[in-house]
């Protein structure tokens, strides 16, 4: 019989100071607290403003998570966090956390890569899912990166965005536009099918990286350039165009490698044009949950229950 594990997952890449318990790979609990309010005036993250605030709350994070589910710290078993990627002094408050609670309670210590735990997120909760070869994008506002997993432990980079992460240009494009921050998720909110066929630039063929500087440097110009525009449609037909690129590397990476397990995880995977085109084009998806898609413990806690 296998000795019952609890497990301490903590997530401080960005903004979000987020922890979460799990028993074995159930899902008992998580709590996040965010400094996302205090960024959005000045447009995007402050990397010194996010790691004064997770040294500020992550031990009543802590507390609190434990007293809401009548756990003691001496029940943890192995202790879980982000160890990269993210913002450095992020990260480092994270770590160093996570190292003194495993010196005090003696148990062990287990750093996550978190891209890992947006590829298997799309399965918390649903364990079932997980089967190999598994073709995993992982799409948010740093990262765009494309991995075939062989097993939990064992994965190969297949693509990867040579410039901008696809969250990021959508953000950036946003802003250009007049969009409130985040201007991705605003975009998404007001994209119009029908003011969505603006002749852009030329999709890159579907065997190249992914590049998103093309996009976003014609939002800018066309922006630039025109001093009267419908940022409706310009804004939707940018979104429309990013995400097709998206639909045609799935398309290309599961028939090249023949997989037909996909799972699409990080904070884009929330968009919702890019579920509607994925079932137009007939590519079964596994998409996170809305609630598991941005940066959290959950993943981290979950991820670190398979590799155990």
């Amino acid at each position: 019989m296998k000795k019952e594990k609890i497990i301490l997952g903590i997530e401080t890449s960005c903004d979000d100071t987020s922890l979460s318990l799990f028993k074995n790979s159930s899902h008992i609990d998580t709590i996040t607290s965010t400094s996302s309010l205090e960024h959005e005036k000045y447009g995007g993250i402050i990397p010194e403003i996010a790691a004064r605030k997770h040294e500020e709350v992550i031990n009543d994070v802590f507390l609190n998570l434990l007293k809401k589910n009548n756990v003691k710290p001496k029940q943890i078993t192995h202790i879980a966090y982000t160890a990269f990627p993210g913002l450095a002094g992020s990260l480092h408050v994270g770590k160093m956390f996570a190292k003194t609670l495993s010196f005090l309670l003696q148990n062990k210590l287990v750093p996550i890569d978190h891209m890992n735990g947006h590829a298997f997120s799309y399965a918390i909760d649903e364990v079932e899912k997980i089967s190999f070869p598994l073709l995993s994008l992982v799409i948010s506002g740093g990262n765009t990166i494309l991995y075939l997993y062989s097993s939990c432990k064992k994965r190969k980079i297949i693509n990867q965005t040579t410039d901008d992460a696809i969250g990021e240009c959508l953000d950036k494009i946003g802003r250009v536009l007049g969009f409130s921050y985040p201007g991705g998720i605003e975009l998404d909110k007001n994209f119009d099918k029908e003011k969505s066929n603006f002749k852009t630039i030329k999709q890159l063929p579907d065997d190249t990286n992914f590049s998103f500087s093309g996009i976003k440097s014609f939002a800018t110009n066309f922006v630039n350039k025109n001093k009267e525009f419908d940022k409706i449609e310009i804004g939707s037909s940018c979104l429309k165009w990013c995400m097709q690129s998206i639909i045609n590397k799935l398309k290309y990476y599961s028939q090249k490698f023949n997989v037909h397990n996909i799972a699409v995880g990080g904070g884009v995977a929330a968009n919702s044009l890019l579920k509607k085109m994925c079932e137009e084009n007939n590519l079964h998806v596994y998409f996170t949950k809305r609630e598991f898609c941005g940066d959290n413990a959950t993943m981290i806690g979950f991820y670190a229950s398979l590799i155990l």
